[in-house]
Formats: C-alpha cells, structure tokens, sequence
C-alpha cells in the first residue's frame, strides 16, 4: 500500500512489569489510499481508502522518529482484525495493517520547511523491515529459481 500520512497518531514505549520482556516500540498511523478515475462522462473522479496501521519493535521507532503528516509511505504487512471495548463500554472492531515494512517515499522534512507539510518528491530513502519480513524476504525464490 503506497499513499501519504493523514495524521501523526501515536507512538509508545511499552514495558513488560514483570521484566521478563523488553520493552516493545508502537507506532499507530493512519494511511489515505486514493484511487483516481474518470467516469464514463469524462468527469474526473476520486475515492480515498483510510487504513490504521501498526507498526512495532524497530519498525516502530522509525515510524515514530521519521513519519509526518504528508509523508508518503510504502507499507507491507498483514491485515489483524480485534475487536476492544471502548471508552463508552461499546464493543467495537477494527482491522488494522500491522507493518512488517514500511518505505519513506520521499525526503524527511527539515527545520526549514517545518510550515510546508507537503512532501517532496523523490527516490524512496530509507525502508525499515521488521526482522522476521526480512529473514522471509531472503529465503523466497526468484523467477529463475523456478524449475519450469
């Protein structure tokens, strides 16, 4: 899924109490996919897709240290569906991308152009992967490694 960055959400350190765990990176965002067309009459038309995603561990804290609002994305991941209870003692759910890698499309924003949020065009930058993407993104075959 490639798009930009609607909000900066929320970032968190979460620690284990009893100290068997280490401590975990979360960093939650919302992603806009729109898709453009044009209609039979011509007219141009657009539809946005929102998508919550989740990111840990490293992939986690290079969300929360490099991500804005405006800045395109690349994610790859796996769909998780949950359903919580919230605030007003109502069930809900939600599906949410839980990120094995996550691509920056476009340079990071710098003190100067802190006011400008829209993001610059470029060769994608920096991609984080979450260790497991990366083991398993090593170990698949090519197209030539296909025996027909």
């Amino acid at each position: 899924m490639s798009q930009g960055i609607e909000q900066d959400d929320d970032h968190r350190l979460l620690g284990s109490r009893s100290g068997n765990q280490r401590a975990q990176n979360v960093a939650r965002f919302t992603v806009g996919v729109t898709e453009r067309w044009r209609d039979r009459e011509g007219e141009e038309k657009e539809h946005t897709e929102w998508y919550r995603v989740v990111g840990f561990n490293g992939v986690g804290a290079a969300c929360a240290q490099f991500l804005h609002s405006g800045r395109r994305v690349y994610v790859e991941g796996r769909l998780r569906t949950r359903t919580y209870t919230n605030r007003n003692e109502e069930e809900k759910t939600i599906t949410e991308l839980l990120a094995s890698s996550v691509i920056f499309l476009d340079s990071p924003r710098t003190e100067g152009d802190a006011a400008d949020s829209r993001p610059k065009q470029g060769k994608p930058r920096d991609a984080v992967q979450h260790p497991a993407a990366a083991k398993s993104a090593s170990t698949q075959s090519s197209a030539e490694d296909v025996p027909f």
